[in-house]
């Protein structure tokens, strides 16, 4: 779920836990995407569960308090890990949850939320991804079929993060690229250092005579075949383009597996509406 802005959070009177208050834009895609491809795979975590006894793992990093309010309605939204909670649990459930936060408060409200839609196997690690990502992955069975959702709260997303999870075979990846943050800070990211920890070597796909549009892309291009060639990831070629109400790209969606299978699955239900399209 997208990070609310700094102090805008209100309390849901429901569970009396904090929730976001968030723009409408995007949320609907990112997680019915989210819902279709956690159906879709479910004969595959039942046969790794069922067959092998290996168990199947969902992971937010980002996870947030998993509920918010849209901004200026009442409508009332789940965050992807309830999100992914509901799917599974209507279909093959995952077998464990490791959801992570910053916000010791925000992660003890996720906690609390997947417990009460009937999920008991949670591990909450408090800290930034890039150190909460080790812990993550020593609680994940080993040979298990795993699934990340990595939605973080603006373009500063670490390879780092990416590449530990990439050290399970059977890790998927759905990752949430956070353009708008991107194209509007891409200058001073490449001075700041942000950049070289969202695509290290960027500096070899870009050259001075590049516009800012051409930079961009050469920048994404670069950090895709990062996952493919140092990460052995299968990046389908679906990348997500999801746009807000003035037709400008908020983020992509970009999956990433090792297997022919999940790629497949992807494709088939990547492409819902007119939002979607390729790099």
């Amino acid at each position: 779920m997208a990070k609310p802005k700094k102090d805008q959070y209100d309390i849901d009177p429901g569970d009396g836990l904090k929730r976001g208050i968030i723009g409408a834009w995007g949320v609907e895609d990112k997680h019915e995407r989210l819902q279709k491809y956690i159906f879709a795979s479910h004969a595959a975590r039942r046969k790794f569960w069922r067959e092998y006894g290996k168990e199947t793992g969902f992971v937010d990093l980002y996870c947030g308090p998993v509920r918010a309010r849209i901004r200026e309605t009442d409508v009332i939204v789940d965050g992807s890990a309830v999100v992914a909670a509901k799917t599974s649990e209507a279909c093959t459930p995952f077998q464990r949850y490791v959801i992570a936060d910053i916000d010791k408060e925000l992660l003890a409200a996720c906690e609390s939320r997947l417990r009460a839609v009937g999920v008991s196997n949670v591990c909450a690690l408090c800290g930034p991804a890039e150190e909460t990502v080790r812990p993550a992955v020593n609680a994940l069975h080993k040979g298990g079929l795993n699934l990340a959702f990595i939605d973080p709260f603006n373009a500063n997303l670490p390879f780092s993060v990416i590449e530990t999870l990439g050290e399970l075979n059977r890790m998927d990846q759905l990752i949430h690229f956070s353009v708008m943050d991107y194209r509007r800070n891409l200058s001073t990211m490449m001075q700041d250092g942000r950049l070289d920890s969202l695509a290290p070597g960027w500096q070899k796909a870009v050259s001075k005579t590049m516009g800012v549009e051409e930079k961009r892309t050469a920048v994404f291009l670069h950090w895709k075949g990062l996952l493919e060639s140092k990460l052995r990831y299968k990046v389908s070629d679906t990348i997500v383009r999801v746009r807000g109400p003035n037709r400008a790209e908020i983020y992509w969606l970009v999956f990433a597996s090792r297997h022919d299978l999940g790629g497949k699955l992807w494709g088939e239900i990547a492409n819902l509406g007119p939002q979607r399209g390729l790099i």
